[in-house]
């Protein structure tokens, strides 16, 4: 099982931050959440601060554990962590994703997203 963590970032108008996948895997061009898969011994909050400043250049603040899930993916089973969390220096730059974008939650179900991210957009789309 391989163990991600991602991060719900809030801009100060309240919009979630959303990266879209490049080529390749099984969520080529898809949208999801910033974030990445543990390192051996890392928490699953340190593994999103790390992931954050190696993909998007941001240093954040973790708030809160929002849900934990799983997926089965075709060739691997994951096991999610999302986080609430903040940007406190820095601003996203795109350096492995397609696009970045913050959109506001009523606007998430405009976009696809991986499948392991649906039941959590939905929540959000929803206002829980």
């Amino acid at each position: 099982m391989i163990l991600v963590s991602a991060g719900i970032l809030r801009n100060a108008a309240g919009e979630i931050l959303i990266c879209q996948r490049g080529a390749g895997g099984n969520c080529a061009f898809l949208w999801e959440f910033p974030g990445g898969k543990q390192e051996s011994g890392e928490s699953a909050a340190a593994c999103l601060v790390r992931e954050c400043r190696e993909e998007l250049g941001v240093e954040i603040e973790v708030l809160e554990l929002l849900e934990q899930s799983s997926y089965d993916y075709p060739d691997n089973k994951i096991a999610f962590s999302f986080f609430a969390a903040q940007i406190i220096s820095g601003t996203p730059q795109k350096s492995v994703h397609q696009q970045i974008l913050w959109v506001s939650s009523c606007d998430l179900g405009n976009y696809e997203f991986c499948p392991a991210d649906r039941e959590i957009v939905a929540k959000l789309a929803s206002g829980k």
